[in-house]
């Protein structure tokens, strides 16, 4: 084999492998080892970039690359040689994808970047349906199953709603523009739903005064009656058998005026069924309906 030496950016061009897919390959599989250079830059032999042409083609063709990263390069050879007309370049991953390896990796930096990619090339709302709506529920989903540590769930949680906020600032509103009261209510820590919200919100045309997790009923209201919000919005997410919540959103309730609306959505939402539909509150079924609704409460100030 020859003794010469290739970049990331070399190697990529050379087997189709995005330099993402290529650290994740090194890091979590094991399937290359390359060498630093003085600058701490990734430097592939000739055999390491072979065994990563073999290991592109077996992956384009059906085969997974947890289980055949450490096999010999013979016998990869052998396997990419029976695997027919080899096709040219390696369908690189889906933003989501892309994001979920970086959350594995605990890898906050590439998860930032990731999204930050997306948010150029899709735009703020596909952005939001396309990339971020589908992370979220896979967050959420695999804490609850124990895939992911608590760890793995902050760190991803903490830049997905630091590029939420950010990718909807070119949004933010403020004058004339109605305001909206943005929270969770006590014992609802988790916070990404309301981070939808706020962004949602924002590009609706409202000013959005975003008071965070777990807030008790009275400091919401007291915010809502300080600021003059037309509306109030709530994220329940988890947990969905809290039996303090429902008292809360009663005390909610009270403590409001009585023709300011409250929303409330998120996965959980529908376990306090009775309690919303007591205290009136709109509960959107999805993003596209919350937007709707936010548009249509503004439709009387515009006129």
């Amino acid at each position: 084999m020859s003794d010469s030496r290739y970049s990331v950016k070399a190697v990529s061009q050379r087997t189709g492998l995005s330099p993402h897919v290529l650290r994740v390959w090194e890091r979590r599989y094991g399937a290359v080892t390359p060498e630093r250079s003085e600058s701490n830059r990734r430097l592939y032999s000739e055999e390491e970039v072979t065994r990563l042409e073999f290991l592109s083609v077996l992956t384009s063709n059906g085969h997974g690359i947890s289980n055949i990263a450490s096999l010999p390069l013979g016998e990869l050879s052998t396997m990419a040689a029976n695997c027919g007309p080899v096709r040219s370049a390696r369908t690189e991953e889906s933003p989501v994808e892309e994001a979920w390896s970086c959350i594995r990796d605990l890898d906050s930096s590439a998860l930032h970047s990731t999204l930050d990619r997306a948010a150029i090339t899709l735009g703020h709302s596909k952005l939001i349906h396309q990339v971020i709506v589908p992370l979220i529920e896979r967050i959420g989903a695999a804490w609850e199953g124990g895939e992911i540590s608590a760890a793995e769930e902050h760190a991803a949680s903490a830049v997905v709603k630091e590029v939420l906020l950010s990718s909807s600032r070119p949004f933010v509103n403020t004058g004339d523009s109605p305001n909206l009261i943005v929270a969770t209510p006590v014992g609802q820590i988790h916070e990404l739903g309301a981070v939808l919200i706020v962004s949602i919100a924002r590009r609706a045309g409202w000013e959005v005064t975003y008071l965070g997790p777990s807030l008790p009923a009275h400091e919401i209201a007291r915010a809502a009656i300080s600021n003059k919000s037309l509306a109030v919005a709530l994220s329940i997410v988890y947990p969905g058998d809290d039996g303090s919540l429902p008292a809360e959103l009663l005390e909610l309730r009270k403590s409001l005026p009585d023709s300011l609306p409250i929303l409330a959505g998120g996965r959980c939402a529908p376990a306090y069924q009775k309690t919303l539909s007591a205290i009136g509150a709109t509960q959107p079924t999805d993003l596209d309906s919350l937007r709707s609704f936010l548009e249509g409460l503004r439709k009387p100030l515009q006129a």
